[in-house]
């Protein structure tokens, strides 16, 4: 059986969450998967199929998975915000992300991506001071497996875009409900 082409070199290299509240949800990441540190990004403007989004993230890595938890904050952010209740607190599972170095590999997802059919509400570069380092874009697989797929390219250029996530080892004992 052939995996489906976005899928055969389809790397869990990331977790997204969509959160209502950013500092609730780094409580509850802390509770769950035992993070005591997420690098905190606030204001960041994402590409949207709509126009430009206002997001709040926050990241860390535990293992070699990164954990991303996501709060709209204003603007295009419907591809964020549809996914949560008008009130209260909601974490819901928004994207698996994949990862990429290989430029070659990156050309051949996005390829993939646009014959597949889906539609792509997320996508474009980003640059710091002039200089691309991460290409993504999201293919919106909710109807086929329930959440979105992320697809990044790091460039060259952007090799230590992460370096400063804070990391964490995989330890027993957490997953605590309360």
């Amino acid at each position: 059986m052939n995996a489906d082409p976005l899928l055969e070199r389809f790397n869990f290299f990331q977790t997204a969450y969509a959160v209502s509240d950013i500092e609730e949800a780094i409580r509850v990441a802390t509770r769950f998967y035992g993070i005591d540190k997420f690098q905190v990004n606030r204001n960041a403007r994402i590409h949207t199929k709509e126009g430009e989004a206002n997001l709040h993230f926050a990241l860390a890595f535990v293992g070699d998975a990164q954990i991303e938890l996501i709060q709209p904050a204003g603007g295009k952010d419907g591809a964020y915000r549809r996914v949560l209740p008008n009130q209260g607190f909601a974490m819901r599972l928004h994207h698996f992300g994949h990862l990429t170095t290989d430029a070659a590999e990156w050309e051949g997802i996005v390829a993939a991506v646009k014959e597949s059919g889906f539609d792509m509400p997320v996508g474009g570069i980003f640059v710091h001071e002039g200089v691309p380092l991460m290409h993504y874009l999201y293919a919106d697989t909710r109807e086929t497996l329930g959440h979105h797929l992320e697809f990044m390219f790091q460039t060259p250029h952007g090799k230590d875009l992460f370096s400063q996530v804070p990391r964490h080892a995989l330890r027993a004992g957490y997953m605590q409900r309360k």
